[in-house]
């Protein structure tokens, strides 16, 4: 055997070369889109306006939503109508109230403000603790406040001690929220008033008589029902 015909010999007998395994292509990870919820109140509180009153700030998610202040102390916001959401301070609770008015509360349930609309009863909805959403099919005005009572000073009258109370504008616009915090304060500046019947004088006085300058109440008073307390002018014997 020649030395050519060895050589293909020894060729055609050796193994082939075997092909490389395919590595399959690595399944891309799909991106996960993660969206923010309009109503997280953290999410509110960072891409909404402040409306302020005194040391509490409510935060509103609305279209060109931008608060007024008030000599007094309070603060509006004109509202075009539509959807609106509110925040309370970090910390604090917002309480929609079945009037179309709210409350803002601290960490132990306490009123720290109050918010009221115009008009009246304009849809609030609770969302979560601490965020409220406003429903409207024509303006409105949010009006925040953090004063219910400008002043409460035991005085004395005929019958007795008698506690005189100046309440702030938006104290007297009858709500429930003006209500909580009518009392709340009142008894904050008097603790002594914190007896049975003076509760019920005063939210007489505040449904019965916005207008009057100061209202006076007086400890010594019997306890009534609502119909006598009405009949008797706030001013039961």
């Amino acid at each position: 055997m020649t030395a050519v015909a060895l050589l293909v010999a020894l060729v055609g007998c050796s193994p082939g070369f075997a092909e490389p395994p395919q590595v399959a292509s690595p399944t891309p990870t799909p991106t996960v889109q993660v969206t923010a919820d309009p109503s997280d109140p953290a999410v509110v509180r960072a891409t909404g306006a402040p409306l302020t009153s005194g040391p509490v700030t409510v935060t509103i998610v609305a279209p060109a939503a931008a608060a007024t202040p008030a000599d007094d102390g309070s603060a509006t916001v004109a509202l075009s109508g539509g959807a609106a959401l509110l925040a309370a301070p970090e910390g604090m609770t917002l309480e929609a109230l079945s009037d179309g008015s709210a409350v803002v509360r601290d960490d132990a349930g306490r009123f720290v403000a109050g918010l009221t609309t115009e008009p009246r009863r304009t849809g609030l909805e609770q969302v979560g603790p601490e965020v409220i959403r406003l429903s409207a099919d024509q303006p409105v005005v949010v009006w925040l406040a953090s004063v219910a009572v400008e002043s409460a000073t035991w005085g004395e009258a005929e019958g007795g001690r008698s506690l005189g109370v100046v309440a702030s504008a938006w104290a007297r616009v009858r709500s429930l929220a003006a209500q909580d915090g009518l009392w709340t304060q009142v008894v904050d500046q008097a603790p002594d008033a914190d007896v049975p019947g003076m509760q019920d004088q005063l939210e007489c006085h505040e449904l019965g008589a916005p207008d009057k300058a100061s209202w006076n109440l007086e400890p010594w008073r019997p306890v009534v029902d609502g119909i006598d307390m009405i009949a008797a002018r706030c001013n039961p014997t």
